[in-house]
C-alpha cells in the first residue's frame, strides 16, 4: 500500500545549502559594487573632461572679444587672467583655474599666420630677433609682403590631474582683423630704456636715468607719422622713425610730478590720408617710492547709537593719498592694534574709521597716550615682479584730545519738503556762535550710526536726497574738528 504524502513537513536548507547561497549572493554584491564604482569614476572623468572643454571654450570665446591689434604673445595670458572668472588662482606663475571642484591648469599661445596668398613677407623682427609667427617647416620667410600678418591663431590646452593619465584638452581659434578699425596697425610696443625684464609689461622700482622711459614701437608700411597717449591723453611729443620701421618716443616722469601706480601707453599709427590705425597698448607700473603719510582731518572720542544703544567710540576721517599705487589704509590704536579694517587679510580704501573699542588695550580718556596712526597700503616689487605681500607706507599720526569740543546744538527745527521730481530736501540752521563746525551728518531711516546717509560741508545747510523713492526719517548733527556730535536735530517725515 503506498505511502501518503506528508504535509507541512519540516524539512529546510540544509548548512551546505545556506553557505553555497551566501557564496553566490556575497559574489553577487562585490560585482555590483564593483561595477558602481567604476561608474561613479567615469561620471568624475566625463565631468572633467566636460568642465576642461567648457573652460576652453570659453577662454577662446572670451579672446574673440578683445582687440585685434591688443592681442600679442607677450600680453594674451594678463588680457584673459584680467576677466572674469579667469583670474589665476594659484598664487604663482602656473595658470589654475577650479571649477567644479576640479583644478585645472591653463596654458594659452598666441602666434601670427602670414596667409601665402599675398605673398610671405619677413617673420623675425630686425631688432629683438623674435619670431612672433606660428611655425610651419613648409614655409619661409620672405619679403614679398609688407604687412605679413594676416591672422592670429589662438591655442587653449587645459589640463588636469588623474591617477594614471595627463587629461587633456586643447582647443585651437584662428582670429581675423575683420571688422576691426580701420588704418593701419602698429606693433611690438616695448620699453627699452631702461632695460626690463619684460618690456612689455615692465615694473619700473627706480626713478631712471634724465626722469624718463624710452619706447620703440614698429610701423607697418605706408605710416606717415606715430602718435601716443598716456591713459588715453594724447600727448605732444610724437614719436620720430629712427631707422626702418622703427619708432621711439619718451615719457618724461619726474618722480615728484608722477605718481607711481599703473598706466596705460597706447600708440597709433597715422596713414598718409590721416587715418588712425588701431591702438597697441601695454602696462606700465611705477614702484619707485612709497606712499606719503596719509593726512588726518578730524579725530577723537564720540557716541554715537550701536544697536540702539549709546556707546563711547573713537572715529577718524582722513585724506585720500594722491597715489595711484595705494590699495587701502589701515588703522592702529595707541597700542599698535589693528583697528580699521577688521583683519589685516581686508584691503579697505575707506577714509573713514570707527573704533569701538573692543581691542584688549583700548584707550580711554584718562591714557596718557592716545595716539592714532593711518598708513597707507601698496604693493612692493621682487626684482621686475609685483610683490604679493602688503606693504605699508609711513604713518600718519594724531593725538586725540582729552577734553573732546562738542558743539553747539542746532535750535531751529529741521525742514523738510518733498519735491515735484520726487527728491526730499532737507534746511536747517548753523549753531549761533561757539565752536566752528567741521562738517554736518545727516542721518535717514535711524539714529544708528549704520544710518548715517550723507556728511555736508560746513558752508552748507542744505540737503537733497535724490534717492528717496520711499518715505524716510530724517535727523541732522554738527560734528566738531574732534569728531564729537551735537545733539539730533529732528526727526522730521516719514516723508
Amino acid at each position: 500500500m503506498p505511502r501518503r504524502p506528508r504535509f507541512g513537513r519540516e524539512d529546510g536548507f540544509t548548512l551546505f545549502e545556506v553557505l553555497i547561497a551566501a557564496v553566490v549572493l556575497i559574489v553577487g554584491l562585490t560585482t555590483l559594487f564593483g561595477l558602481l564604482d567604476t561608474s561613479i569614476k567615469a561620471s568624475a572623468a566625463t565631468r572633467a573632461r566636460e568642465g576642461g572643454t567648457s573652460l576652453a571654450r570659453e577662454i577662446l570665446e572670451d579672446a574673440r572679444t578683445l582687440s585685434y591689434a591688443q592681442i600679442a604673445p607677450g600680453s594674451i595670458v594678463g588680457e584673459l587672467q584680467a576677466m572674469h572668472g579667469l583670474a589665476n588662482q594659484s598664487g604663482g606663475t602656473t595658470w589654475q583655474i577650479a571649477r567644479r571642484g576640479v583644478t585645472y591648469t591653463v596654458t594659452v599661445k598666441e602666434c601670427a599666420v602670414d596667409d601665402p596668398k599675398d605673398g610671405v613677407g619677413r617673420h623675425e623682427n630686425s631688432v629683438t630677433k623674435e619670431n612672433p609667427f606660428c611655425e610651419d617647416p613648409g614655409e619661409k620667410a620672405g619679403t614679398a609682403d609688407g604687412q605679413p600678418e594676416d591672422l592670429k591663431r589662438i591655442t587653449a590646452e587645459v589640463t588636469w590631474p588623474a591617477i594614471g593619465r595627463k587629461p587633456a584638452v586643447k582647443q585651437v581659434e584662428t582670429l581675423t582683423a575683420a571688422g576691426e578699425a580701420p588704418g593701419l596697425s602698429a606693433g611690438e610696443l616695448k620699453l627699452i630704456k631702461p632695460t626690463v625684464g619684460a618690456p612689455t609689461a615692465p615694473v619700473i622700482v627706480a626713478q631712471p636715468a634724465e626722469n624718463k622711459l624710452v619706447f620703440s614701437v614698429q610701423s607697418p608700411e605706408g605710416t606717415k607719422a606715430m602718435e601716443w597717449s598716456l591713459d588715453g591723453v594724447r600727448q605732444t611729443n610724437e614719436p620720430a622713425l629712427v631707422k626702418g620701421t622703427e619708432w621711439q618716443f619718451s615719457w618724461f616722469m619726474p618722480l615728484s610730478e608722477v605718481s607711481d601706480g599703473t598706466y596705460q601707453v597706447s600708440v597709433q599709427a597715422v596713414d598718409t590720408t590721416g587715418v588712425y590705425g588701431p591702438p597697441v597698448s601695454i602696462p606700465v607700473t611705477l614702484i619707485r617710492s612709497v606712499p606719503a603719510a596719509p593726512k588726518i582731518s578730524y579725530a577723537g572720542f564720540n557716541e554715537l547709537y550701536v544697536g540702539g544703544v549709546r556707546k563711547q567710540v573713537v572715529e577718524l576721517q582722513w585724506q585720500a593719498n594722491t597715489e595711484r599705487n595705494v590699495i587701502g589704509y589701515r588703522v592702529y590704536n595707541p597700542s599698535s592694534e589693528l583697528v580699521c579694517p577688521s583683519s589685516a587679510e581686508t584691503l579697505s580704501l575707506q577714509l573713514s574709521c570707527i573704533d569701538f573699542l573692543t581691542a584688549a588695550k583700548a584707550p580711554k580718556l584718562i591714557d596718557a597716550n592716545l595716539t592714532y596712526s593711518v598708513v597707507a597700503l601698496y604693493r612692493g616689487a621682487e626684482g621686475e615682479v609685483l610683490s604679493k605681500n602688503v606693504s605699508q607706507g609711513p604713518a600718519g599720526t594724531t593725538a586725540l584730545s582729552k577734553t573732546p569740543i562738542a558743539p553747539l546744538e542746532i535750535t531751529v527745527p529741521l525742514k523738510a519738503k518733498k519735491t515735484g521730481e520726487g527728491s526730499v530736501v532737507l534746511e536747517w540752521s548753523a549753531p549761533k556762535g561757539g565752536t566752528t563746525v567741521a562738517f554736518y551728518r545727516v542721518y535717514r531711516g535711524s539714529k544708528d550710526y549704520l544710518g548715517r546717509y550723507a556728511s555736508v560741508s560746513p558752508a552748507n545747510t542744505s540737503f537733497t536726497d535724490t534717492h528717496a523713492e520711499t518715505a524716510h526719517e530724517y535727523w541732522v548733527t554738527a560734528a566738531s574738528e574732534t569728531m564729537t556730535e551735537s545733539p539730533f536735530l529732528g526727526a522730521v517725515g516719514p516723508i
